[in-house]
């Protein structure tokens, strides 16, 4: 990821969703950006999520534990087919 990092106008978020998407490896996926908080309220909406990226990082890293990447791809997978099909 520090590599891509050196390309002009790649940072952080955008080099971990690159390397996550085509790694398969989900728990380098940027895993409290808004898509993620957005699909974990719909998801699971009895729990108070906070609503800043810094204040939902670490509630959703213990939340999920071993389980981040899986976690995240599922959030983001069926925030995708919901959001394709507009079932809410």
């Amino acid at each position: 990821m520090e590599e891509l990092q050196t390309a002009p106008r790649i940072g952080p978020w955008t080099a971990g969703a690159a390397v996550a998407d085509f790694t398969h490896d989900w728990t380098l996926s940027p895993h409290s950006d808004l898509a993620v908080r957005t699909w974990a309220r719909t998801t699971a909406p009895d729990v108070d999520w906070p609503t800043t990226e810094p204040e939902f990082a670490e509630p959703w890293r213990a939340m999920t534990g071993p389980q981040l990447g899986a976690a995240t791809l599922f959030v983001l997978a069926w925030g995708a087919r919901h959001a394709e099909h507009s079932i809410l």
